[in-house]
Protein backbone atom coordinates (compact mmCIF):
# COMPACT_ATOMS: atom_id res chain seq x y z
CA UNK A 1 0.00 0.00 0.00
CA UNK A 2 1.36 3.66 -0.64
CA UNK A 3 0.37 6.82 0.75
CA UNK A 4 1.01 10.18 0.43
CA UNK A 5 0.27 13.74 1.21
CA UNK A 6 1.23 16.68 3.15
CA UNK A 7 0.15 18.48 6.10
CA UNK A 8 1.05 22.35 7.07
CA UNK A 9 2.26 22.01 10.78
CA UNK A 10 1.51 25.57 13.43
CA UNK A 11 5.77 25.38 14.06
CA UNK A 12 8.64 26.43 12.82
CA UNK A 13 11.14 23.69 10.79
CA UNK A 14 13.58 23.92 13.73
CA UNK A 15 10.73 22.56 15.78
CA UNK A 16 8.96 19.60 14.43
CA UNK A 17 12.11 18.69 13.73
CA UNK A 18 13.38 17.95 16.83
CA UNK A 19 9.55 16.66 17.96
CA UNK A 20 10.32 14.12 14.99
CA UNK A 21 13.44 13.33 17.00
CA UNK A 22 12.39 13.16 20.46
CA UNK A 23 11.18 9.58 21.84
CA UNK A 24 8.59 10.76 24.38
CA UNK A 25 6.94 13.20 21.09
CA UNK A 26 6.80 10.14 19.32
CA UNK A 27 5.54 7.76 22.02
CA UNK A 28 2.67 10.73 22.29
CA UNK A 29 1.78 10.71 18.94
CA UNK A 30 2.14 7.34 16.82
CA UNK A 31 -1.39 5.92 17.29
CA UNK A 32 -1.77 2.62 19.13
CA UNK A 33 2.11 3.21 20.72
CA UNK A 34 2.35 1.76 24.34
CA UNK A 35 6.01 1.52 24.75
CA UNK A 36 9.21 2.99 23.04
CA UNK A 37 12.53 2.56 24.44
CA UNK A 38 15.61 3.80 22.46
CA UNK A 39 18.53 1.13 21.24
CA UNK A 40 20.39 4.40 19.89
CA UNK A 41 21.22 5.96 16.89
CA UNK A 42 17.90 6.92 16.05
CA UNK A 43 16.16 3.24 16.58
CA UNK A 44 13.82 2.35 18.72
CA UNK A 45 12.45 -0.88 20.29
CA UNK A 46 8.48 -0.30 19.97
CA UNK A 47 5.48 -1.98 20.56
CA UNK A 48 1.91 -0.88 18.70
CA UNK A 49 -1.32 -2.15 19.78
CA UNK A 50 -4.22 -1.65 16.76
CA UNK A 51 -7.20 -2.63 16.28
CA UNK A 52 -8.58 -3.26 12.02
CA UNK A 53 -12.29 -4.44 12.39
CA UNK A 54 -12.78 -7.74 14.27
CA UNK A 55 -8.52 -8.15 14.47
CA UNK A 56 -6.77 -6.28 17.41
CA UNK A 57 -3.49 -7.34 17.99
CA UNK A 58 0.15 -5.98 19.99
CA UNK A 59 3.30 -5.78 17.36
CA UNK A 60 6.46 -5.44 18.80
CA UNK A 61 9.61 -4.55 16.55
CA UNK A 62 12.02 -1.16 15.67
CA UNK A 63 11.10 1.91 14.64
CA UNK A 64 14.44 3.70 12.89
CA UNK A 65 14.70 7.06 12.09
CA UNK A 66 17.14 7.94 9.72
CA UNK A 67 18.68 11.95 8.86
CA UNK A 68 18.94 11.77 5.19
CA UNK A 69 19.06 15.91 4.89
CA UNK A 70 19.52 17.32 8.43
CA UNK A 71 16.46 19.84 8.74
CA UNK A 72 14.54 18.72 5.99
CA UNK A 73 14.68 15.27 5.28
CA UNK A 74 13.96 11.76 7.18
CA UNK A 75 12.94 8.54 6.32
CA UNK A 76 11.57 6.53 8.94
CA UNK A 77 11.07 2.25 9.30
CA UNK A 78 8.52 0.20 11.19
CA UNK A 79 8.76 -3.82 11.35
CA UNK A 80 6.58 -5.01 13.54
CA UNK A 81 4.97 -8.75 14.05
CA UNK A 82 2.35 -9.49 16.14
CA UNK A 83 0.62 -13.20 16.41
CA UNK A 84 -2.00 -11.91 13.51
CA UNK A 85 0.81 -10.93 10.61
CA UNK A 86 3.33 -8.34 10.64
CA UNK A 87 3.88 -4.81 9.65
CA UNK A 88 6.60 -2.94 7.55
CA UNK A 89 6.43 0.88 6.71
CA UNK A 90 9.16 3.10 4.51
CA UNK A 91 8.35 6.67 5.13
CA UNK A 92 9.92 9.43 3.86
CA UNK A 93 9.08 13.16 5.43
CA UNK A 94 10.20 16.33 3.63
CA UNK A 95 10.28 19.64 5.79
CA UNK A 96 9.97 23.01 4.33
CA UNK A 97 8.92 26.92 5.75
CA UNK A 98 5.21 26.29 4.92
CA UNK A 99 2.87 28.78 3.67
CA UNK A 100 3.29 31.62 6.40
CA UNK A 101 5.48 32.25 8.69
CA UNK A 102 7.06 30.16 11.49
CA UNK A 103 5.04 26.72 10.21
CA UNK A 104 6.08 23.89 8.51
CA UNK A 105 5.22 22.07 5.35
CA UNK A 106 5.56 18.41 5.26
CA UNK A 107 5.49 15.81 2.80
CA UNK A 108 5.04 12.37 3.21
CA UNK A 109 5.43 9.13 1.24
CA UNK A 110 4.81 5.67 2.47
CA UNK A 111 4.67 2.01 1.56
CA UNK A 112 3.31 -0.42 3.85
CA UNK A 113 3.04 -3.88 3.65
CA UNK A 114 0.97 -5.95 5.95
CA UNK A 115 1.07 -9.59 6.07
CA UNK A 116 -0.98 -12.41 8.02
CA UNK A 117 -4.40 -12.60 9.07
CA UNK A 118 -4.27 -8.61 9.29
CA UNK A 119 -3.45 -9.07 5.17
CA UNK A 120 -6.99 -10.60 4.74
CA UNK A 121 -8.89 -7.67 5.78
CA UNK A 122 -8.26 -6.28 2.14
CA UNK A 123 -6.41 -3.51 0.59
CA UNK A 124 -9.58 -0.82 0.91
CA UNK A 125 -10.03 -1.69 4.51
CA UNK A 126 -6.24 -1.14 4.95
CA UNK A 127 -5.86 1.53 3.02
CA UNK A 128 -8.40 3.61 4.87
CA UNK A 129 -6.91 2.43 8.32
CA UNK A 130 -3.55 3.67 6.83
CA UNK A 131 -4.84 6.72 6.32
CA UNK A 132 -6.45 7.30 9.35
CA UNK A 133 -2.93 6.21 11.10
CA UNK A 134 -1.22 8.87 9.16
CA UNK A 135 -3.88 11.27 9.56
CA UNK A 136 -3.87 10.87 13.49
CA UNK A 137 -0.62 11.46 13.52
CA UNK A 138 0.22 14.00 11.91
CA UNK A 139 -2.65 15.97 13.85
CA UNK A 140 -1.29 14.57 17.26
CA UNK A 141 2.27 16.27 16.12
CA UNK A 142 0.70 19.20 14.96
CA UNK A 143 -1.27 20.06 18.76
CA UNK A 144 2.11 18.60 20.39
CA UNK A 145 4.01 21.50 18.84
CA UNK A 146 1.76 24.15 19.15
CA UNK A 147 1.21 23.51 22.27
CA UNK A 148 4.78 24.19 22.91
CA UNK A 149 6.02 20.86 24.24
CA UNK A 150 9.12 20.38 25.71
CA UNK A 151 11.32 19.09 22.71
CA UNK A 152 15.02 17.75 23.36
CA UNK A 153 17.71 19.55 21.81
CA UNK A 154 18.51 16.65 18.35
CA UNK A 155 22.11 16.81 20.38
CA UNK A 156 20.58 15.56 23.44
CA UNK A 157 18.08 13.23 22.16
CA UNK A 158 18.37 10.00 24.10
Amino acid sequence: MRFDGHRDVAAPVREVWRALHDSEVLRSVIPGCADMVSMGGGAYAATLRARVGPVADTYRGTFTIEDLRPSSELHVRVGARGRCGRLDVSLRVALAGGPRPGTTALRYEADASVGGLAARLGAATLTIVGGHFTSGFFDDLDRMVRRGAPVAPVGQLV
